[in-house]
């Protein structure tokens, strides 16, 4: 059984969990058998899904896309989704909704919660789109936070995580992970690409309000971008939304993304309106040496001193733990499927 998860070539921590979390949870268990396939860690439950003769579904989310044709038939054994907004839309039962998958990380010896007395340090996690155009290592400087790369080593991220105060989380991985290692953490919002759907989605799951703060952008290219997000369809912060108005906003856009019409005006909409000002405004920045960052980086930094000085969140220790015990249960049964 192979296990499939979404992949960039620069990287990203909460995705390449996947690379050697289930190997360790279930030793000999999976390979590089394509019939076969596992779907893990991450918001991947789309059409794009390599095709299989089985798979299996472990606390995998939807966010962006529809789901393959074949979703659900026989050939489908849906162990867990990742939170109630996921199996809603895929019309499954509440109790295939559990959590995300790295909630596991915590019952690993290396990777056990720290004694709060031993943490120490504010750090800051961007979601990884946010380092296309954001200036948040300088932002974080001015601050005095602690910034840390999403394209980092997953695994030395989640000990900085581990041994952290508090965690400022843009990507959402970087909160999934601290409250596994039960640290604080802060939900921020960079960009309008930040995907509440999939927040709540998992928010849920540990009886946590999701309340973000906006830091707004980083540098002049990245507000632009952010202006442009909505005329090619990454716009999914949805502000003060419950769960029923993000579940209505995603099955909207996801019908319209569905249209015939919608790749060929996707691929210019997003090369005229983005691509083509970026290239000029960074060869204006580089050619002229102008100074149009200031000011952003200044109010980001401001922004980020802000939600350094929050309390930060995480779940109660039951429930965490309860959800544990629920995923460590649907893992048994990974373990009875893949060797029948």
């Amino acid at each position: 059984m192979k296990v499939h998860y979404y992949k960039t070539a620069a990287g990203n921590f909460g995705d390449d969990l996947n690379e050697w979390l289930w190997h360790d949870l279930l030793p000999g268990v999976f390979d590089d058998n394509e019939e076969c396939r596992f779907a893990g860690i991450g918001t991947i439950i789309s059409s794009a899904l390599p095709p299989a003769k089985k798979w299996i579904v472990f606390s995998s989310g939807v966010g962006y896309g529809v789901p393959p044709a074949n979703f659900g038939n026989e050939s489908w054994n849906i162990l867990s989704v990742r939170g109630p907004l996921t199996a809603h839309v895929l019309g499954l039962p509440k109790e295939k909704a559990i959590t995300d998958g790295a909630a596991l990380l915590s019952t690993l010896p290396e990777f056990q919660p720290v004694p709060e007395a031993e943490r120490k340090g504010v750090i800051f996690i961007p979601h990884h789109d946010a380092l296309k155009t954001g200036q948040w290592e300088e932002a974080c400087r001015r601050a005095g936070v602690e910034y840390i790369s999403p394209q980092g080593d997953a695994k030395t991220i989640i000990n900085r995580i581990r041994h952290a105060k508090l965690i400022l989380a843009d990507a959402m991985h970087a909160a999934i992970i601290a409250d596994a290692m039960r640290v604080p953490w802060v939900p921020l919002v960079s960009s309008s690409q930040i995907n509440t759907f999939k927040w709540l989605d998992w928010t849920q799951t540990i009886n946590q309000h999701y309340q973000p703060l906006v830091l707004g952008s980083s540098s002049f290219r990245e507000s632009m971008r952010d202006k442009t997000l909505a005329l090619y369809g990454e716009n999914y912060h949805l502000k003060n939304a419950d769960v029923d108005y993000a579940i209505k906003e995603f099955i909207r856009v996801r019908k319209q993304k569905s249209t015939a019409w919608w790749p060929r005006y996707l691929k210019y909409t997003r090369y005229f309106s983005h691509e083509v000002p970026d290239r000029l405004f960074t060869g204006a920045e580089t050619r002229f040496n102008m100074k149009w960052n200031d000011r952003y980086i200044d109010q980001a930094a401001a922004k980020l001193r802000q939600a350094a000085q929050l309390g930060g969140q995480r779940s109660d220790d039951k429930v965490f733990y309860e959800n544990v015990e629920k995923l460590q249960e649907r893992l048994r049964q990974v373990e009875i499927i893949a060797r029948a």
